[in-house]
């Protein structure tokens, strides 16, 4: 399936009432998520009748449809980047299938330390048959999570780890159109909108994989 055809059918489940097709709200959402602001989106170019906070709502809600299936995976990496909201400082946590390029998880937090860390890996195990081996860095918050949980771990820069800084490089690309600064008081903004941009890599990454020539 297509990715707008997708997007489309994921409307069409989200929302009780329609008073906007599902088309017009996958339409609006993707470009959203590709970067186009939601002034541009709803007034400045009349791409779509709906207000503002109607685009940012039905973007928001795709969240809800990221349910990477659980599976045996073999080595996973994982990382954080910065990002900010309303100008302040936030982490956001995801992780990487390696060999299939998927993201598995994502969390967003206010602050770096263990607890965070072992908040995240369990949502990572969630998405896991087993415990894949998985790849880190050098930042000391995840050795504690990791050996509290029982999982076998290495330490990289390059190689397998190459993976999420791609995806890192992708969302920094859609939220820098943002000029990096999420419009919103709550971490969970940053976490919805991630996700969102997200489900459309994991959507990409399976069409791919199943042989489907995407709409160019």
């Amino acid at each position: 399936m297509h990715v707008f055809d997708y997007i489309v059918d994921c409307m069409s489940r989200l929302f009780r009432f329609h008073n906007y097709s599902p088309f017009d709200k996958a339409y609006a959402s993707l470009l959203f998520i590709a970067g186009l602001s939601l002034r541009d989106i709803s007034e400045r170019y009349g791409l779509t009748n709906a207000s503002r906070e109607s685009v940012r709502d039905w973007s928001h809600r795709l969240m809800r449809v990221f349910k990477p299936e659980r599976r045996c995976r073999r080595i996973v990496a994982v990382d954080e980047t910065v990002e900010k909201v309303s100008g302040r400082i936030v982490y956001l946590w995801s992780a990487v299938d390696v060999d299939k390029g998927e993201i598995i998880a994502l969390y967003a937090s206010r602050d770096r330390s263990i607890m965070n860390a072992l908040t995240f890996m369990k949502r990572v195990l969630k998405a896991c048959d087993g415990k894949p081996v998985i790849v880190v860095d050098r930042g000391p918050w995840y050795q504690w999570a990791l050996r509290r949980l029982g999982i076998e771990y290495i330490h990289e820069t390059f190689g397998e780890r190459n993976r999420i800084e791609r995806w890192f490089r992708e969302l920094k690309d859609r939220t820098k159109r943002f000029y990096n600064n999420i419009n919103s008081k709550t971490v969970k903004s940053i976490e919805e909108i991630a996700t969102a941009i997200a489900l459309i890599h994991n959507i990409i990454i399976e069409t791919r994989m199943e042989g489907s020539v995407l709409p160019g």
